[in-house]
């Protein structure tokens, strides 16, 4: 018993001491924790194209789980982000996501930058536009006109429009203006009588250009203008139409002047300088359709007294050249001397009339105050003396519509000067039976020359140019009855008339 007793003693003094060694060697190991660390994220937010900010972007960084919208310049911040690495994704609408990575560092600041492009099969295209004016298939459209439509975008992206207009007959696809901000057109100098196309086509620069339906109008008849008239336009002559009160410039190029109107009243021959030697040029009533008709230029003492005219049937034109009279076809061909001048004198205006098939025509000596008429048998050539022994300076004759009367001008005063000036020159009417004479310019202003005189096409009235005989006022036209009573101003700053 006491052995065992004393064994039991032994075996708790021993686990005692394995106890306190146990103890005593814990106490002794060092515990260390390891500390957490943190760093931050910072970057902005752009277009890619312009470098402009977005509102509403959201970026997320994960896997921290925290989701930031960018202030008005694009920038954004995340603090206390544990060290290690991220991704950052940019989503905005109508943009393409951005997937970016990061490494976040102990007590550092990562920045990152962010360009975002456009996502186009995101963004809608623009609506067709539609028509407001002039109106689809509209009639008498004017020369200058307005074209406007309207459409829309549903992204409200910035529009940009080009305009394709072609007249019937003349198809293309090559728009006349490209680049347009806004969704007006002034299209002006369309011509008369013409049918256009048109068509509208928008692009938001993003989407495939949107067109438009092809739209039409046409323009306004061509003007039954009486009058035909040169006027000076920048130290030029150019041909003009008129009823009185709206007028129609028919050239623009070089010179033109002294227009005569065809017999069907269609065409308008006219003198130009276009090609530098004086030509005779026909155009339709509205100066289209130009063609020179003469390969012989006119010519003549003083260029600008000279004159013209048609053939009763329209086919040819009569003109002079220096001693000769020609006749040529309108389409150029078929050049032909119809008749000489006596010697030494020269033919500078002319007239024909298919009652008796007659021509009446203006010879001049070496100067434009020697002046002769003369009747021209147009199958002979014959010359017959009319009108002689007149001094002054003498204008162009007209047949009247029954030819048995004709109309020219002549400078009672017979006043001579280097300029060809007239002080008084007067209209006269010429019986062609008998040759005699008459004074019709009875009301007709002290110090005025009444020049350039015409019958209008149904005989009733006499057109002719007025003004001072200074050389530089404004000329003007007239009209009044083949016996001189009630002369009428009918258009100011025009000269050389002809009736249509």
């Amino acid at each position: 018993m006491k052995i065992l007793s004393s064994l039991s003693i032994l075996l708790r003094f021993s686990s005692l001491i394995a106890f306190l060694f146990l103890m005593l060697t814990a106490c002794t190991e060092e515990v260390f924790v390891e500390p957490k660390l943190y760093g931050s994220v910072s970057g902005q937010v752009l277009t890619l194209d312009g470098k402009k900010p977005l509102e509403n972007v959201l970026v997320r960084i994960s896997p921290s789980g925290k989701n930031i919208t960018p202030d008005a310049e694009g920038n954004f911040r995340v603090d206390s982000l544990p060290v290690g690495k991220y991704s950052v994704q940019t989503t905005v609408d109508k943009y393409k996501s951005d997937l970016s990575s990061v490494e976040v560092e102990a007590n550092k600041t990562t920045t990152v930058s962010v360009f975002l492009s456009l996502d186009n099969n995101q963004n809608k295209a623009p609506l067709v536009p539609v028509i407001v004016k002039p109106a689809d298939n509209a009639q008498e459209v004017p020369l200058s006109t307005v074209l406007a439509w309207k459409t829309s975008d549903p992204e409200k992206d910035s529009l940009r429009y080009s305009v394709i207009l072609f007249k019937e007959g003349q198809p293309t696809t090559v728009p006349m203006v490209t680049g347009l901000h806004v969704d007006t057109l002034i299209v002006n100098n369309l011509e008369y009588a013409t049918t256009y196309y048109w068509q509208v086509i928008t692009t938001d620069s993003i989407n495939k250009p949107v067109y438009s339906e092809v739209w039409s109008f046409k323009t306004r008849p061509v003007p039954d203008h009486p009058y035909v008239f040169s006027r000076q336009v920048n130290q030029n002559y150019q041909i003009f139409s008129s009823n009185g009160t709206e007028t129609i410039q028919l050239t623009t190029l070089g010179g033109n002047w002294r227009p005569v109107v065809s017999p069907n009243r269609e065409k308008v021959a006219f003198i130009s300088n276009v090609n530098t030697d004086p030509h005779i040029y026909v155009s339709n009533r509205v100066g289209k359709e130009l063609k020179r008709v003469t390969v012989v230029p006119i010519a003549g003492v003083a260029l600008m007294d000279l004159s013209f005219c048609w053939s009763p049937n329209g086919l040819e034109i009569l003109y002079p050249y220096y001693d000769k009279l020609y006749a040529v076809h309108t389409d150029g061909s078929g050049l032909r001397v119809v008749a000489e001048a006596p010697a030494g004198r020269f033919f500078a205006g002319c007239d024909w009339t298919s009652q008796g098939n007659r021509i009446i025509a203006r010879v001049t000596g070496s100067t434009v105050y020697d002046n002769e008429l003369y009747m021209v048998n147009p199958a002979t050539g014959v010359l017959t003396k009319l009108v002689t022994g007149r001094p002054g300076k003498m204008g162009n004759p007209d047949f009247s519509v029954d030819g048995k009367t004709a109309v020219f001008t002549l400078d009672v005063a017979n006043f001579q000067n280097i300029e060809g000036r007239q002080l008084d020159s007067r209209i006269f009417t010429v019986d062609i039976a008998t040759g005699i004479s008459s004074d019709i310019s009875i009301g007709k202003t002290r110090g005025n020359n009444d020049l350039d005189a015409r019958f209008s096409p149904n005989g009733a009235k006499i057109i002719f140019t007025s003004t001072s005989n200074d050389g530089f006022s404004e000329k003007s036209l007239y009209t009044m009855d083949p016996d001189g009573q009630n002369r009428l101003e009918i258009l100011k700053n025009a000269e050389m008339p002809y009736w249509r």
